[in-house]
């Protein structure tokens, strides 16, 4: 299984100026390391690039998805490849950015999306309509802090 996991806010942004736009949010960031410990995080090249993100990502295989040199990751692809690369692989977390996650729409299975309350004027929006279009949000959890994580699956 594939899923994409990221936070966004009530417009569906995602980042501002390569990084993300809201204050520091310690439960998002707690929940995102324990669901992804372990696994293999996908990322394209800003949000490898991204200054308050640790490069890489400890306890996880980082998937970087550029054409430039990504030289602290364990293994860099381009897109076309990363899409035959992905389903051989288990516990799979695409984590962005915006581009990355339109072009795996395709083989995402599951998105979960932390949702950040208010609007932070992002640059960088997930893919709204395409994720409404091809997936259902099939549950919200509010149980963790003072986050609300939907689970969409495809259709």
């Amino acid at each position: 299984m594939i899923r994409a996991i990221l936070a966004c806010d009530e417009n569906w942004g995602i980042g501002k100026n390569g990084s993300l736009p809201w204050p520091d949010n310690k439960a998002d960031m707690k929940w995102f390391v324990q669901t992804t410990k372990g696994g293999v995080v996908v990322m394209g090249r800003t949000t490898f690039d991204d200054p308050h993100m640790p490069k890489p990502l400890p306890n996880r295989t980082n998937v970087v998805v550029t054409s430039k040199e990504a030289p602290k990751a364990d293994i860099v692809v381009d897109v076309k490849s990363v899409k035959d690369l992905l389903p051989t692989m288990e516990n799979v977390w695409v984590i962005g950015g915006a581009k990355l996650v339109k072009a795996l729409i395709p083989v995402i299975d599951e998105f979960w999306l932390s949702r950040i309350t208010g609007s932070y004027d992002c640059d960088t929006h997930l893919p709204k309509d395409d994720i409404m279009e091809n997936y259902e949000l099939v549950n919200t959890d509010t149980s963790i802090d003072t986050l609300s994580i939907e689970k969409w699956s495809k259709l």
